[in-house]
């Protein structure tokens, strides 16, 4: 997703004024201090599309994958025409295919990381296939679903 540093001045004052707000130290924090910040300001702002699109982005390096999707759709909700919302949806249901990784033969695992860009040897494919199954989505479905939102 992209940095706050490509944002506008209004979406990255209200990310201050919101998740900022329950830091205990915004200018330095933990990737489940800020969940847990975006999680108490989301309550308090449901209507906030850049709480939802930090917090997405937090989800999946926690590897909360599902939490990350979830919070991809109401970006979408909340701001369909965004091109930051769509890519951030079409991107957590990219994350999930990843589940498919636990199913490759052994010798396939070098061709794996040498496809691998920035950020995705940080990816947990168990965890992928195991938060899929929990909510009985399939592996073919996340991938068709990236495909419709990029």
């Amino acid at each position: 997703m992209p940095s706050i540093s490509h944002w506008g001045v209004t979406d990255g004052m209200a990310l201050a004024q919101t998740v900022g707000r329950y830091l205990r130290n915004p200018a330095e924090y933990t990737t489940q201090e800020f969940i847990d910040a975006a999680e108490k300001a989301a309550k308090e702002h449901p209507g906030e599309w850049v709480i939802f699109y930090s917090v997405a982005d937090k989800y999946m390096a926690a590897g909360q994958y599902v939490r990350a999707l979830e919070a991809s759709k109401r970006c979408v909700d909340l701001r369909p025409n965004d091109l930051r919302s769509r890519y951030a949806l079409a991107t957590a249901y990219n994350i999930l295919t990843r589940a498919e990784w636990t199913m490759l033969p052994s010798d396939l695992a070098h061709v794996v990381q040498l496809l691998a860009t920035p950020g995705v040897d940080l990816l947990d494919p168990a965890n992928a296939r195991t938060e899929m199954e929990e909510i009985g989505m399939v592996v073919d479905t996340a991938a068709a679903q990236a495909i419709r939102w990029f």
